[in-house]
């Protein structure tokens, strides 16, 4: 008999796009001979749209607007969405961001009784909000860039205290944003005062971290379904057509180089594996992260670890999964039994 799995996508956040991709993505490459699909998009305002169709099936526009075309069941809030839940085993997740990554939506299926791939509520939460994760790493003794929180009250630091510590370029980032939407490189006070402005009216702390200037990598950690983590290769990131590793370098073709396994010392290789899975167990992070890292010298700075990495055509974790020999659709089968074999 067939697992019966959804896979939900989409969401309310700025990253609604890269969900969609990521879904098609898994619906593409997932075992048809083990699993049985439902997909679960969940528009902008938070309601249910769910089709039995397989992908092929349907057209681009019905799952940018599921409540246009016949294929899709739909609009439900989520109080009423029994029955897009019953007789299924496991959910897919392939969300990103506000709602589907910072725990919300964890919560909720926690609430319901159906298990879900990648972390759990608390995890999610820290690892999603920058701020929080940054407070946890430094309790135990993980390296970060230096950093302020810049209170959009007008409390606390001023801007010219941000000045003076952290100089131009920083970094200037909304704590719960992802895949590098509500973040920028201030260059000048008048850019620093620009996305203070601009991020105020998403959060009321923002981030500001000094710029590190060195190599960036990222390293994904995988479980497997007998609870062993494992750290895949680390990926060296370069970005081609800007100076940091932006929205557009992570999801526009050619605009990065990104290697792997990286071309670096084994030492270091294996330093980064090491971070990566302190990382990931500081912040109880279940079946896949992704820690983001930059090397000056012999100092390595952690700048986030992502509790709910893409599974894009163009993301990282596939591509570290690939290195060692696995398919995409292995990839997706780990991460459906390891679910599985948790939530017994």
């Amino acid at each position: 008999m067939k697992i019966r799995v959804i896979v939900a996508m989409g969401g309310p956040s700025a990253e609604h796009e890269v969900s969609l991709a990521t879904g098609r993505e898994i619906l593409k490459h997932i075992d048809t001979a083990k699993y049985e699909t439902r997909i679960l998009i969940i528009s902008r305002d938070k309601q249910f749209f769910y089709s039995d169709k397989s992908v092929a099936s349907l057209a681009d526009p019905e799952f940018t607007a599921p409540e246009t075309s016949s294929h899709f069941t739909g609009p439900i809030a989520p109080a009423q969405s029994q029955d897009v839940w019953d007789g299924m085993d496991v959910v897919v997740l392939a969300l990103h961001g506000e709602f589907g990554e910072d725990g919300r939506f964890q919560g909720f299926l926690d609430t319901i009784g159906i298990p879900y791939t990648g972390s759990g509520v608390y995890a999610s939460a820290v690892g999603m909000e920058k701020i929080a994760s940054k407070y946890i790493f430094e309790q135990q003794g993980i390296t970060t860039p230096p950093y302020s929180v810049y209170h959009t009250d007008g409390s606390g630091i001023s801007i010219q205290d941000i000045i003076e510590k952290h100089g131009f370029p920083c970094f200037v980032k909304c704590p719960q944003s992802g895949s590098s939407r509500l973040m920028g490189r201030a260059g000048t006070k008048q850019d620093l005062e620009h996305m203070l402005k601009e991020f105020a009216a998403f959060a009321q702390q923002i981030l500001i971290e000094s710029n590190i200037e060195g190599e960036e990598y990222s390293c994904p950690v995988l479980e497997y379904p007998d609870g062993e983590a494992m750290a895949l290769p680390p990926i060296l990131i370069r970005p081609v057509r800007s100076s940091y590793f932006d929205y557009r370098a992570k999801y526009t073709e050619g605009a990065c180089e990104e290697i792997v396994p990286a071309p670096c010392d084994p030492n270091l290789a294996k330093r980064l594996q090491d971070l990566s899975l302190q990382a990931h167990k500081v912040l109880t992070c279940r079946g896949l992260s992704r820690t983001d890292m930059i090397v000056k010298g012999d100092g390595i700075y952690v700048l986030e670890t992502n509790t709910l990495p893409g599974l894009t055509s163009a993301s990282l974790a596939p591509k570290a999964f690939a290195a060692t020999g696995g398919s995409y659709t292995e990839l997706l089968d780990i991460l459906i039994e390891t679910t599985l074999a948790g939530r017994k």
